[in-house]
């Protein structure tokens, strides 16, 4: 009678060593402690300045446009510190350049508050308005004529 080497080899038994794990499991959950530590951090905060100083805030007040009489000096204003050309595409062009992600002065939804003069024809207050929208700004009214 031979014997065969290596036909009887060794087998592993796994079932013992889930129940190893299970239990090393059980016991690092309980002895971990889950909440976090509480202590006290002093924090120096710096004082709090004028949302004017920061020239990268985005504007909060609505945005205004009057439209005058196309009489001398007349046509569209907008009022703030910005020189904008005085037609519907120069008012066009300007949103376009302020409005994010190309600019950095308003988002879409920014207020814009259309203000006509009594005497300003109604072809001039929609051509104002559809250049306000092709901007791409989305929050726009028209104020009731003064």
């Amino acid at each position: 009678m031979r014997r065969r080497l290596g036909s009887g080899g060794l087998t592993l038994h796994m079932a013992p060593m889930i129940d190893i794990v299970f239990l090393l499991l059980i016991y690092f959950m309980v002895a971990t402690d889950f909440s976090p530590a509480e202590e006290i951090f002093r924090l120096d905060l710096p004082e709090q300045q004028a949302a004017s100083s920061d020239p990268l805030a985005l504007i909060d007040e609505p945005l205004l446009i009057r439209l005058e009489s196309m009489g001398y000096g007349g046509g569209i204003e907008v009022v703030g510190p910005w020189t904008v050309s005085p037609t519907p595409e120069g008012l066009r062009r300007f949103l376009a350049e302020s409005v994010q992600p190309r600019g950095q002065l308003f988002l879409s939804d920014h207020p814009i508050i259309i203000e006509p003069a009594s005497d300003v024809s109604w072809e001039r207050v929609i051509d104002t308005f559809n250049a306000v929208v092709a901007a791409g700004c989305t929050n726009v009214t028209l104020e009731t004529p003064s």
